[in-house]
């Protein structure tokens, strides 16, 4: 592959302080999309300095914070940076991040006063939690989609058939959103939120459905793709440890071996082996989640063009291909 000039990118510098940037074509979310984190500048000299470059000490960038320590699956700590623009304004003098992968610990260490703030908790102490600590508990709306991957290059869940069994008899209704969660989260009827920008869902098949019927169908199609009682189906669901995705998976499990007699082996791996095992395509079903690079539908559909390094189920459809590059190059109307 023949890599294009920089001349050829349409990227120039204007001045030292202006990034001018020419498009191919419309793209009305495109100023949003410079928030990302791939925007983000590195200083050259920095980079090509030392193979040490991103370490405490070395590391230069242009936010408020500047990294002072890193203890690999310990702690990681900023400290303000005398340099930036507005550090006037900056009132956090030391901030500690800490990798926890339990729910529960972090709870624990929150609630004794050994940390200010922990992103997630058990799902099962969320009113306990409301009640106990009245204006502390926070769950915004977020532009993401959590959901399970079905390998569909091997194994059983090659077979559509069987993919589409299986979504059938997850009862995203009731225990997803009640039973098992119960923390605000809403169905997920279309792989893109209903909240995303310029998108504006028609109602699912299946959402009009009840789930008696979706397990009626979700029985004749596994049948139809060669299971059954005398040959179940037999998969592993793999999930990167953590008590909430546990606590999902054993009750997904648990509804396709109601529903459908299959047989599921769970598995949990840490981080770093999980994502080993997703890159490789080393899964039957596998937990995933996709939150939003930019409010804009496209930012969840090219997630399932065969060339996108997230396309975790390794989906291939060159007629889907097809309808996503001629909608990314329509001008807007």
């Amino acid at each position: 592959m023949v890599k294009p000039r920089l001349s050829q990118l349409g990227v120039t510098a204007v001045d030292a302080h202006t990034l001018k940037i020419q498009l191919d074509k419309p793209l009305p979310w495109f100023v949003n999309l410079t928030a990302n984190f791939a925007f983000f500048p590195v200083q050259k000299a920095n980079v090509e300095s030392s193979k040490e470059w991103t370490k405490p000490g070395n590391l230069i960038g242009n936010g408020a914070y500047v990294l002072k320590e890193r203890v690999v699956n310990e702690k990681l700590v900023v400290v303000p940076n005398t340099h930036y623009w507005d550090n006037a304004k900056t009132v956090l003098q030391k901030v500690t991040f800490l990798p926890i992968n339990q729910e529960s610990a972090a709870t624990k260490r929150y609630l004794a006063g050994d940390i200010d703030i922990t992103e997630s908790f058990p799902k099962n102490m969320y009113q306990k939690l409301l009640k106990d600590i009245p204006g502390q508990v926070y769950t915004p709306p977020q532009l993401g989609t959590y959901y399970y991957a079905f390998n569909t290059q091997k194994g059983p869940t090659a077979d559509q058939r069987v993919r589409l069994a299986l979504s059938m008899t997850i009862d995203r209704r009731r225990l997803m959103t009640e039973k098992v969660l119960g923390t605000g989260e809403k169905p997920a009827w279309h792989f893109t939120p209903d909240v995303t920008a310029g998108f504006t869902p028609e109602p699912s098949p299946f959402e009009q459905m009840s789930q008696e019927e979706l397990n009626a169908q979700a029985k004749t199609l596994l049948s139809a793709a060669g299971y059954g009682p005398q040959k179940p189906l037999k998969l592993t669901l793999l999930y990167n440890t953590s008590e909430n995705h546990q606590k999902i998976a054993i009750a997904v499990a648990s509804m396709w071996k109601k529903n459908l007699g299959v047989d599921v082996k769970l598995q949990n791996q840490e981080w770093k082996t999980y994502i080993d095992s997703r890159n490789t395509g080393n899964f039957d079903v596998i937990r995933a989640s996709w939150v939003g690079d930019y409010n804009e539908p496209s930012t969840f559909l090219t997630l399932l063009t065969s060339t996108h390094s997230g396309n975790i189920s390794r989906f291939n459809n060159p007629a889907y291909d097809k309808v996503l590059a001629q909608a990314s190059t329509e001008r807007y109307r």
